[in-house]
């Protein structure tokens, strides 16, 4: 065979191998390409730093999206497990904590202070509208500007913080805030504070609260078993109640010659003495100076008086008050400027109703203001058609209180003796005096005859000492409380501590039914001008003085007629005639501001103590507003309470029969306010930094 057929033959078998089916053909060809992809990686032509660019955004979305997916789980757990944000929808708590509010200054003496637009809220159309708050220092009626003031609109409820982790580890303590399900509607959840713990009796009298054993009688014999709940500190602090600021005066009254609240005062006489305290105020405050070098006592007292709607009208029209008497006052009630919110049907002054927001800003007025409606004027149009807060009878408070708290920066002359500060309940005077040269400071109780301070165990002392910083020549800031039947002195903001109890037990020299305001004409005004200092030997400076008040429980069950502590049956029967409950309820709120009358009709005997018995995990928690907190005093049988407003009667079918919280209805201890509303920003999401704090 020749070369060329040798090379035909070889071609033709080349031929055939490339025949081979096109799957064997491709199947090779994929084989010989991995090998060559193993063996040679093919390289990438774009731009290094666009591939790493897009390495990193890859990578970074994928970690992004795993990160929202554990954020959310974490959020669904911790906020099922640990902690939960809630809003607080009503004032039930306040002034501890808001509901839907409105933020105010009053526009007299600077006053900052909130009035409870929660009835605007009750329905989605709003058929209620806030138009005026009254001022808790000065009484001023400040109008609201609905129309062209936004910080005038309503803002929703605090947001708060709460544990749901406290109490699966210990047990609630007293004055805890805590969240629970209400037992009437599991599905709703109520904020108040704890006051009653299992296996006790909790007993309600003259705003304060007892408790005993659970079992124990209330008869004579069984007495000594209960005692008074006295609040920590912390707790005292943050629930007292704005009375009186001398750094908030008002230029209008000043002009027109309103006396001051704040006289020198001397014993068996009706006109301030001229040859002690000299009284100066101005619009930056107030200042009492004296300059004596007697060894004569020298007082400064606090009158409890406000003008009246009649005396304002004067002042505005530069009218002369210089007729006003300097001594003339009244007894310290609950007053709650919270609750005195002004309020109209919503038609007295839109042609269109607003409907109710509540959003993240709050406010939210989209309705349609009627022509004739002057916004931020005067309330004398709507006089006939406003109410003062949910009952109309919240311009004043209902029940006299005696738990107070005063203080005070004095500025001490080199050559003072002695300092002495000053509260009285039902005629009793509490005393601090304080020797200047040695900061030795001693408490004593005086109701005509010294009476002792008693600890638990029975130990009693009439004299407890202890030392101070307090001396002469030096300023410092003073504050002393009487509240729950102990003294208590600060000096500079510190806590004083004494070698005996500085607690008593006022029941044993003022019982039950002889407790009540004491005035003495022309001798001494006592609960009347119930806080005052004196000070002896030498010249002294006064550069602030304040007057706060405790909170009160309102003794009220299901078989009240009303929400007062008063029993309408017992008084009418005093008086001698079929009294209707609101109306004798006004005419006690107008004997508070007449201490002549206090002892003309025995009220005061009306007065009721209700007691509630707490089983085993049975809780007793009660709202810091108590003439607005429908809370364990009144849940069962809610449609019995005549005094219960219509919209509880209406649903009271979701009441609880029982008056208590058990303990697998407690959701957790509420901890802070985190993001409270904005107020006078001009960004709606900058939060009230001032209101941020720990929930005491």
């Amino acid at each position: 065979m020749s070369r060329k057929s040798k090379r035909s033959e070889s071609s033709s078998n080349a031929g055939e191998t490339s025949a081979q089916p096109q799957s064997e053909a491709a199947g090779s060809s994929e084989k010989r390409d991995q090998r060559k992809a193993g063996d040679v990686p093919v390289k990438d032509t774009r731009d290094p730093a666009v591939i790493r660019a897009e390495a990193i955004r890859t990578s970074g979305q994928r970690e992004t999206i795993e990160a929202i997916v554990v954020a959310f789980i974490l959020a669904m757990l911790f906020r099922a497990f640990i902690a939960e944000a809630f809003v607080i929808p009503t004032g039930s708590m306040a002034p501890t904590l808001m509901g839907a509010h409105k933020d105010l200054e009053c526009q007299q003496c600077g006053q900052s202070f909130q009035v409870g637009a929660s009835k605007e809220r009750r329905e989605q159309r709003q058929v209620s509208t806030v138009v005026a708050g009254m001022c808790p220092n000065c009484r001023y009626v400040n109008s609201l500007d609905l129309k062209d003031a936004p910080d005038h609109g309503t803002f929703n409820g605090d947001r708060i913080l709460v544990s749901k982790f406290a109490y699966t580890i210990a047990d609630p303590e007293r004055w805890d805030v805590i969240v629970f399900k209400f037992p009437g509607n599991p599905k709703q959840n109520y904020i108040k504070r704890l006051v009653g713990l299992p296996g006790e009796t909790l007993r309600i009298q003259h705003g304060d609260v007892y408790a005993r054993p659970l079992g124990d009688s209330s008869g004579n014999a069984e007495q000594a078993t209960e005692t008074i709940l006295r609040k920590p500190v912390d707790k005292l602090l943050a629930m007292q109640h704005h009375v009186y600021d001398s750094d908030r005066q008002s230029e209008l009254l000043i002009q027109s010659g309103y006396p001051s609240r704040i006289q020198p005062w001397a014993e068996n006489t009706s006109e301030p003495p001229t040859d002690s305290w000299t009284v100066k105020q101005s619009a930056d405050g107030l200042t009492a100076q004296l300059k004596a070098n007697d060894d004569e006592l020298h007082w400064l007292r606090y009158f409890h008086r406000w003008p009246r709607p009649e005396q304002w009208a004067t002042a505005k029209a530069n009218g002369d008050l210089r007729d006003v008497e300097p001594y003339s006052c009244g007894a310290i009630t609950d007053f709650y400027a919270y609750d005195c919110y002004i309020n109209v049907h919503s038609s007295t002054i839109y042609s269109e109703y607003p409907v109710t927001s509540t959003g993240l800003i709050g406010g939210g007025f989209n309705g349609t203001f009627r022509d004739d409606y002057v916004s931020g004027g005067d309330l004398d149009t709507l006089q006939g058609r406003a109410s003062f807060g949910e009952s109309d009878r919240a311009y004043t408070g209902q029940h006299w209180v005696g738990d107070l708290i005063m203080d005070s920066e004095i500025e001490l002359g080199s050559d003072c003796k002695e300092l002495l500060l000053e509260l009285i309940e039902s005629g009793v005077k509490y005393q601090c005096s304080v020797d200047l040269a040695t900061g030795k400071a001693t408490l004593k109780i005086d109701d005509g005859q010294t009476r002792p301070f008693t600890a638990a165990d029975g130990t009693e002392s009439t004299s407890p000492t202890a030392a101070t910083s307090l001396r002469a020549g030096r300023t410092a800031n003073v504050r002393m409380s009487n509240c729950d039947d102990q003294l208590l002195l600060w000096v500079d903001n510190k806590l004083v501590s004494f070698d005996g109890p500085t607690t008593f037990d006022s029941l044993r020299y003022r019982p039950a039914d002889e407790a009540s305001p004491r005035y003495q004409p022309g001798v001494h005004p006592l609960d009347a001008a119930p806080v005052g200092l004196a000070v002896r030997g030498g010249s002294a400076t006064v550069h602030h003085v304040g007057v706060s008040r405790d909170m009160y429980y309102i003794a009220a069950n299901v078989d009240s007629r009303g929400i007062f502590d008063y029993d309408i049956d017992e008084l009418s029967g005093i008086v001698g005639q079929n009294l209707h409950p609101y109306q004798a309820v006004r005419d006690i709120q107008d004997m508070m501001s007449q201490p002549e009358t206090w002892d003309q009709i025995d009220v005061w005997k009306s007065r009721r103590s209700i007691a509630f018995d707490l089983q085993a995990d049975q809780f007793f928690p009660m709202g810091d507003n108590s003439p607005e907190s429908l809370d364990a005093r009144l849940w069962a049988n809610a449609k019995r309470v005549g005094g219960l407003p219509d919209r509880y009667r209406e649903k009271a079918y979701t009441f609880s029969e029982a008056e208590y919280v058990p303990r697998d209805l407690l959701v957790g201890k509420a901890l802070a306010v985190f993001w409270p509303h904005h107020w006078r920003s001009p960004l709606p999401i900058t939060p009230n930094f001032k209101r941020m704090r720990l929930i005491r």
